[in-house]
């Protein structure tokens, strides 16, 4: 079948899209069952710092204390993030206790929420295979993988602001009450878990499609107050608890100043970044579908000014909308932009099937046998050490992506083999970068060696040296010492000081000699480097910790 038209292939891309990409249903539950083992392989990791570590203590010192409504963190009082991610992870240790994957469970299980909702949303109005392509494009992506490694706010968030979008214009066009309720709750769990943001991108997603679709009068239906009614109960618990622990400044804080005030300046925080800050960070996230998202959101954009007919508005309007109000944001990181990836996901699957030049696929398959190669030599040559199985799970899906590619038709072997290389990548990074990598952060080696050694908080201290990660391992906020001085009041037998190479020579000096050490090698997780990476650089960039045994 030939779809392709030189004259208009950017409204075929948006209006015509190809019926002979099949995505089966069992094909589909493959791909993700795949996806699950990747991102199963990777559940047991150590918990990274700064936040991820943070959040994990948090839920743990929040289920020893039974304080749900307040929350504390080293024992003062937190006013920062919502309490969803303490409340879920504190509930999941008390079920199967404080682990590492017990902590991410309850956010993965909210990202492939996110994944099943993609395609509920983008079924309504583009069939089964650009849903199942869009499901695809969101759970196989790199920022995918990151969310369900690195588990912060951002991965409740971003499977409660999808599964509201999806619901919300559901029910708008069905009215079924499950639709109205399941979105007022979806909707409160992404208030709880980053605050405003939460609800804003649903509404201006929801909002774009009733603008456009000219359907402002389906919301005028006394059910639709049923969905305030539930959000608020629902917000209640926290309200609660924030007035109690802060007064109204607490509720202030949480419903304007924590996201808008980012906005207007009133928030603290504050960086050096420009409003550009997210367009390059968008690319890599979306990796390796960046090629079809883009013309996804060209096509969108073109025919929205030329006022041409779309299937849906809500992805295009939502996403564009948020990206450019995260973006007039004083304070940006890039797991901010996860929110609308689902979003993005959609519009590039809509591309996808659509009728594209050959330019773009060509330009596509040199984006994912670049990635083939970052992902080999990541297995071959950054750490050695046992790296063979997984340089060949490297060469296998290089081959294989290769021979489905040669063997289905254009676009089926574009999306198998594109998935292959994706999955492939993901089994060196679950199972072999990031095992490695985190044998670096030396705060969670300490904080790890301590619980095995039983030292409570009377025998373990931090001489300025200190960590969420060895908080979190430790079992409790390890103590803090400032100088010799202060080291010199709590040693005694059996004390350990976790220090680095200066403040050990410092303690040395003053006459502390421990018994024994224990040398450990710590490099930021979040902070990769290219001498990092290079074996024969790598020792210039590691820095000393020792743990010093008296």
């Amino acid at each position: 079948m030939q779809c392709y038209d030189p004259r208009s292939w950017w409204d075929q891309a948006i209006n015509k899209p190809c019926t002979f990409v099949a995505v089966t249903t069992r094909a589909l539950w493959f791909q993700v069952m795949t996806i699950v083992a990747v991102v199963v392989l990777g559940a047991g990791l150590d918990v990274m710092e700064v936040d991820a570590a943070q959040y994990a203590g948090m839920a743990r010192d929040m289920l020893r204390s039974g304080e749900y409504l307040e929350l504390h963190y080293r024992g003062n009082d937190y006013l920062d993030k919502p309490p969803l991610l303490f409340w879920s992870s504190a509930m999941s240790f008390a079920a199967f206790g404080v682990h590492d994957w017990s902590y991410r469970l309850p956010s993965l299980l909210f990202a492939f929420l996110g994944m099943f909702a993609t395609y509920r949303f983008t079924r309504m109005h583009h069939g089964h295979e650009v849903a199942g392509t869009a499901a695809v494009m969101f759970g196989c992506s790199t920022a995918f993988f990151l969310m369900c490694t690195d588990v912060r706010c951002d991965t409740l968030l971003t499977g409660s602001v999808i599964t509201a979008i999806w619901l919300g214009v559901a029910w708008v066009e069905k009215k079924r009450w499950w639709q109205l309720v399941g979105c007022a709750l979806a909707l409160a769990a992404g208030l709880l878990a980053k605050g405003p943001i939460g609800l804003m991108v649903p509404v201006l997603a929801i909002g774009g499609q009733l603008l456009f679709s000219r359907g402002w009068r389906r919301i005028l239906d006394a059910r639709v107050l049923v969905a305030p009614a539930v959000l608020l109960l629902a917000l209640a618990p926290m309200c609660i608890g924030l007035y109690e622990q802060f007064g109204w400044h607490g509720l202030r804080f949480y419903f304007w100043e924590q996201s808008f005030g980012r906005i207007t300046g009133e928030n603290r925080w504050e960086d050096d970044s420009t409003v550009l800050f997210f367009t390059h960070e968008l690319p890599w996230q979306l990796l390796p579908w960046s090629v079809f998202v883009l013309a996804g959101i060209w096509c969108g954009l073109r025919s929205v000014i030329l006022r041409k007919p779309l299937p849906e508005h809500a992805s295009l309007i939502g996403s564009v909308l948020a990206f450019f109000a995260l973006s007039l944001s004083h304070f940006k990181l890039p797991h901010y932009l996860y929110v609308v990836l689902p979003l993005f996901a959609v519009i590039g699957a809509r591309a996808f099937h659509g009728s594209f030049p050959n330019w773009l696929r060509q330009a596509h398959l040199v984006l994912v046998f670049a990635l083939w190669s970052a992902g080999f030599l990541i297995a071959f040559a950054v750490f050695p050490e046992g790296r063979w199985p997984f340089v060949l799970i490297m060469l296998v899906s290089g081959a294989l992506a290769a021979l489905v590619y040669r063997r289905a038709t254009s676009r089926k072997g574009i999306l198998q083999a594109t998935f292959i290389v994706m999955i492939g990548g993901g089994l060196v990074l679950n199972g072999h970068f990031y095992p490695n990598l985190l044998h670096y952060q030396a705060n969670a080696k300490a904080g790890q060696w301590a619980a095995q050694m039983e030292l409570g908080p009377d025998r373990f201290f931090g001489l300025q040296v200190s960590g969420t990660a060895m908080d979190y391992y430790a079992g409790y906020p390890v103590p803090w010492l400032s100088d010799a001085r202060e080291a010199r009041l709590v040693l005694a037998p059996g004390v350990v000081v976790y220090t680095d190479a200066p403040h050990r020579k410092e303690l040395i000096d003053a006459g502390l000699v421990p018994e024994r050490e224990v040398h450990l090698e710590n490099f930021p997780a979040q902070r990769l480097s290219f001498r990092f990476l290079d074996t024969r650089t790598r020792a210039g960039v590691l820095e000393d910790r020792f743990l010093l045994l008296y």
